[in-house]
């Protein structure tokens, strides 16, 4: 009998520790799980509200709240933005980071607006070869567009953004090309990509708010925005089918979760964009540079609550409601009832303080119709415009007979003169 190769034997080693590796990471996002699941995660040891912490872009000083009143976050960078993309909070927003696996949402998006989730993806060496985070694919492997991407955006596969990457586009450089000008299309001034996977490199960086742009993209795309909420997929056939559970462990573990990715790296520490809706608010929290898993899961959980418990719908006015009388110009006491055109309902951050309203009405001539634009409420919080609707007339007013024009033009003559 032969006796085993150095080479077999460090081969059979790195199975094993690759095994143990997979082992201890469900471990870990089981407890993960539970923990949640429970409402209590682990306390962080350098929690805090900073000076630099900003809420609808003004300063906590600015603002006048309690620090009681603001989130108790240790992530180095972050925001929180509502569906529409007004930050609610950030802290250093615009600062270059790196940004790990979060880059694979990058990477989907120029997938499936360049490839349909039908086209067959071949796995090659160079997809195998990059290492760290996997999805087990292994040389010569078929899998549907639809399956790789889940590969990508649930078990968070370096493996599977290289297959796709060369699929898509013949070599990494000319894919990760797309991914830059996708950037600046999108106005990504901070970002910057030299890989598909998202490992730690020279240049390859952005930042928070941008992250907060690019889910929201991301979240766009019904395929991506499906497969992010997934807490499990099973890709492959046969032997070669593979179960890959989420990395994203607040899926079924926060009321209104929808996704989306999470990442971690030396250079980037522990990161996570999470999004949820709730009552018709829909907000994603960025999370960037957090020191433990938990952690990242932790101040997501803090960014979200505070968004949902401070940034609610509010019933600004209904339609139909009477809040001026327009006059018209063509007789000397008629005025028409200004009506709210349309409820209106807008999200309120209730940190920046009361709601103004402003009526404005202007004189209107005749003939008036019902419907027809007599002036505008608008609604104002802390200098910010949040609202403004039309006012209308609820009734018909006909122009004046003839006889009646002389006798308006005769006292309108007379008051004129005296």
């Amino acid at each position: 009998m032969h006796s085993p190769s150095c080479a077999s034997i460090g081969i059979a080693s790195q199975r094993h520790k690759s095994g143990a590796r997979y082992v201890l990471r469900a471990i870990t996002t089981v407890t993960l799980a539970v923990i949640l699941a429970a409402g209590s995660v682990p306390l962080r040891a350098s929690a805090a509200v900073l000076p630099t912490d900003t809420v609808d872009g003004r300063s906590a000083t600015t603002l006048g709240a309690a620090r009681t009143a603001l989130p108790d976050v240790g992530l180095k960078a972050g925001v929180l933005v509502d569906s529409e993309g007004r930050v609610l909070w950030a802290r250093q927003a615009d600062s270059k980071r790196a940004m790990a696996s979060l880059t694979k949402l990058m990477t989907a998006v120029i997938a499936v607006e360049n490839s349909s989730l039908t086209e067959t993806v071949k796995v090659t060496p160079a997809a195998t070869e990059v290492g760290e985070s996997t999805s087990f694919l292994r040389t010569g492997d078929r899998l549907p567009m639809q399956e790789m991407l889940e590969a990508l955006l649930v078990k968070s596969g370096n493996d599977a953004a290289m297959a796709i990457a060369l699929h898509v586009a013949g070599t990494p450089e000319a894919f990760v090309a797309r991914m830059n000008a996708k950037a600046a299309e999108l106005g990504l001034t901070n970002t910057h990509f030299t890989n598909a996977h998202g490992l730690d490199g020279p240049g390859h960086y952005t930042s928070a708010r941008d992250l907060a742009v690019l889910a929201r993209y991301a979240m766009s795309k019904p395929a991506i925005r499906s497969i992010v909420g997934m807490k499990q997929v099973t890709i492959g056939t046969g032997k070669r089918k593979e179960t890959l559970p989420s990395t994203n462990v607040l899926l079924g573990n926060y009321q209104g979760i929808s996704g989306i990715k999470t990442g971690y790296t030396g250079d980037a520490g522990y990161c996570v964009i999470e999004s949820a809706d709730r009552n018709d608010v829909g907000l994603y929290a960025v999370v960037l540079g957090t020191a433990t898993e938990s952690a990242r899961f932790r101040d997501a959980r803090e960014l979200l609550d505070w968004g949902f418990a401070h940034y609610r719908p509010q019933s600004l006015v209904t339609s139909g409601s009477v809040l001026a009388e327009a006059p018209v110009s063509d007789y000397l006491d008629v005025t028409v009832p200004a009506v709210v055109s349309a409820d209106t309902t807008v999200a309120v951050l209730d940190l920046n303080g009361p709601i103004k309203r402003t009526v404005t009405v202007a004189p209107v001539r005749a003939p008036v119709k019902a419907g027809q634009h007599v002036g505008v409420v608008t609604f104002t919080q802390a200098g910010r415009l949040i609202a403004s609707v039309p006012l209308v007339s609820s009734v018909d007013v006909n122009r004046p007979n003839p006889f009646l024009r002389v006798w308006i033009a005769i006292v309108r003559a007379w008051q004129a003169v005296f």
